[in-house]
């Protein structure tokens, strides 16, 4: 297993499908650089591909069920980064992943 990537700017809206993540499997996650608190996270078997779908259509992809998310990012990408570490396998990311939600420190913490 990879180390975390360092933390980067999310980008706008209409340049989400340019996100930078692992193409395989691998775990994201999201905070506000102005207040630290974090935000969100997720793993994916394609984690760029999942993290596209962060941002709600036109211009993020993927049917995620989780408006709320989408807005909040839709309305704060300036103020927000992100992580992400690139897994072996799928069934890695979802340990990182269950790991990360123990913890209960992120504002979607789902």
């Amino acid at each position: 297993m990879n180390d975390w990537s360092d933390w980067k700017a999310m980008p706008a809206p209409e340049h989400c499908r340019a996100i930078d993540g692992p193409i395989g499997p691998g775990v994201y996650q999201v905070r506000n650089k102005i207040t630290n608190q974090f935000i969100q996270f997720g793993e994916g078997r394609a984690c760029q591909t999942r993290m596209q779908s962060l941002y709600p259509k036109p211009f993020g992809k993927g049917t995620r069920n989780n408006e709320a998310k989408r807005s909040y990012i839709l309305q704060n990408w300036g103020s927000l980064e992100y992580r992400t570490l690139s897994t072996n396998t799928k069934e890695e990311a979802f340990i990182i992943d269950r790991q990360l939600k123990a913890l209960k420190n992120h504002l979607f913490n789902t």
